[in-house]
């Protein structure tokens, strides 16, 4: 009888019902681990806790498979009310890496860019520009859930429209980690046209020079090419059909 009147459940009240039971569940109070991934929460409730933990898993594998297994320890994902925003490389950055701060409610509506993170914890960086352009770019490439900066649009009109206000990348590129991006311009164009530019790089020139960039910091190592030059030649891909 359960079974039969499950199947006249619409998926609307199914999600609801789930809810329901998540939020009467034990709260975690301490930590869930599972395959190199500890989520840690006064907040969560347990099965949230090992959902989420799953979720990370499989977003780890994402980015293990593009850029190749630069992290073997676990990755720490704090999560609390008290965070507003996701960070991972500014933490790496003061010698934590590994650790990420998640909101609350970036867990439980899924709003945040968790891939976005981990890129940031197998590939930290102090050209602030560089890292974050390489985890909105992959964000996309591989799949990451709807968030900021482009909500699962596609990088290319979005930067399009943000160029139209920006001259020159130079003062962007210019931002070293801790600094954020939005000291130069407006925090959701920055992050947008770096993931462009970068992904214009992986894609036009491939995988192996962007690292060389990635380590030197000088384009002209990597690509033979000053940084305005390469700018004028992705500024004119995004105006081809």
């Amino acid at each position: 009888m359960i079974y039969k009147a499950r199947r006249f459940l619409s998926p609307l009240w199914i999600v609801a019902i789930s809810v329901l039971l998540g939020h009467c569940a034990p709260i975690l109070k301490g930590s869930f681990g599972c395959e190199g991934i500890q989520v840690v929460s006064d907040e969560l409730t347990v099965p949230e806790a090992e959902g989420y933990c799953r979720y990370a898993v499989s977003e780890r594998k994402k980015v293990e498979e593009f850029w190749g297994v630069t992290w073997k320890e676990a990755i720490r994902i704090h999560v609390s009310s008290s965070y507003r925003i996701t960070r991972a490389l500014v933490p790496a950055h003061f010698g934590n890496r590994g650790f990420m701060e998640m909101p609350l409610r970036g867990v439980r509506d899924n709003s945040r860019p968790l891939l976005h993170e981990v890129v940031h914890i197998y590939a930290p960086n102090d050209n602030r520009f560089l890292a974050e352009g390489l985890a909105v770019y992959l964000h996309k490439r591989l799949g990451g859930n709807r968030a900021f900066p482009n909500f699962g649009e596609d990088l290319r009109p979005l930067a399009v429209r943000g160029l139209s206000q920006v001259k020159s990348l130079e003062a962007l590129n210019g931002v070293r980690t801790p600094r954020p991006l939005s000291t130069v311009m407006n925090e959701e164009t920055a992050y947008v046209l770096a993931g462009s530019f970068v992904g214009f790089l992986i894609e036009r020139y491939g995988l192996p020079l962007f690292r060389r960039l990635y380590e030197s910091g000088n384009y002209e190592i990597a690509y033979g090419k000053t940084a305005s030059s390469l700018e004028r030649e992705w500024r004119s891909s995004l105006q081809e059909k």
